[in-house]
């Protein structure tokens, strides 16, 4: 097995590794991955994907890709064909992280691989000296799902998406997620800067689905007239919605705030004819975990998030 650099490669060879990946995302957590696919194809054919790919005889057995974020490098996917499963991930991984580790300037490490679950590979994280985060991947079927009960929503308004509120909405998640367990893993959650980068990729890439401001809801404190809640969502696939952000300010949280936003988020869905509705949860998140339990939410996927910083020693 030779491992070479992406960059020697077009998206025509890896054609038959994305189509697969592309159906097992569709299989198993019912997304449709071809947007995403797409960008990765416009990168390979430009020539600058940074990663590695597994190469059998001249076939594409396996790839994994990275992306520069300033002092930060994003572990964007690993991925391997279902006959060379087990055989080739490792190796990939080894020659990201060094990579990575090597590049001037990183500090930082991130990874959220949704497709692996493998001990093995926890194992050269863990060695690498990465923390590890569970996450979960939940689905609601609204085709069986009850119809929720409303929750007064007292001093709050309740707004639909509007790009005025954009780095209001951007200072609140960075408030929410300062000393929360997400916020450990995505450092973009902890600053405005960072905030403002990642509501940007939510509304305007595909990498989260695309942009359902419909069920965007925004909750105006009337007597702050700030906002102090909101839920973004986004379109995976025919009738299928994902909620990709929901926060409460920290003073307003325990308030049934963030149920009501979820309610209405579901209810959005379900009207205009959406058959489900999924999410990710962290593990460690128990409050949040057992919300989306009580609502029917259940488990398509656990997978890891992984974490490096420089500043661990």
């Amino acid at each position: 097995m030779e491992i070479l650099d992406l960059r020697h490669l077009t998206a025509h060879d890896l054609e038959p590794l994305l189509q697969e990946e592309i159906d097992l995302w569709s299989r198993e957590l019912l997304w449709d991955y071809n947007a995403s696919a797409d960008l990765i194809r416009r990168f390979l054919d430009s020539r600058s994907l940074p990663g590695y790919a597994a190469m059998d005889h001249g076939r594409v057995a396996g790839y994994s890709f990275f992306v520069y974020e300033e002092h930060k490098g994003l572990i964007g996917d690993l991925f391997a064909m279902r006959s060379y499963r087990g055989q080739v991930e490792e190796r990939l991984l080894e020659h990201v992280i060094e990579t990575l580790r090597g590049s001037p300037g990183i500090q930082r490490i991130e990874a959220q691989l949704m497709m692996q679950g493998s001990e093995r590979l926890d194992a050269i994280f863990r060695r690498e000296k990465f923390r590890v985060h569970g996450r979960k991947f939940l689905h609601l079927d609204l085709r069986k799902a009850a119809i929720f009960a409303e929750r007064p929503t007292g001093d709050y308004e309740l707004l639909t998406w509007d790009d005025r509120y954009f780095e209001e909405v951007a200072a609140l998640i960075a408030r929410a997620y300062r000393d929360h367990v997400d916020g450990a893993i995505n450092d973009q959650y902890r600053s405005l800067n960072g905030a403002l980068r990642f509501l940007r990729n939510i509304i305007h890439y595909p990498g989260c689905g695309i942009f359902h401001p419909k069920g965007a809801i925004l909750a105006m404190h009337r007597p702050t007239g700030r906002i102090q809640g909101l839920i973004l969502t986004s379109t995976v696939n025919p009738g299928v919605g994902h909620i990709t952000q929901v926060c409460t300010a920290p003073e307003f949280r325990n308030t049934g705030l963030g149920y009501e936003l979820i309610r209405r988020a579901i209810a959005i869905f379900r009207d205009q004819g959406y058959d489900g509705v999924s999410l990710t949860v962290t593990a460690a998140n128990t409050r949040a975990v057992e919300l989306y339990d009580r609502l029917g939410f259940t488990v398509l996927r656990d997978f890891k998030a992984y974490v490096w910083d420089s500043a661990w020693g």
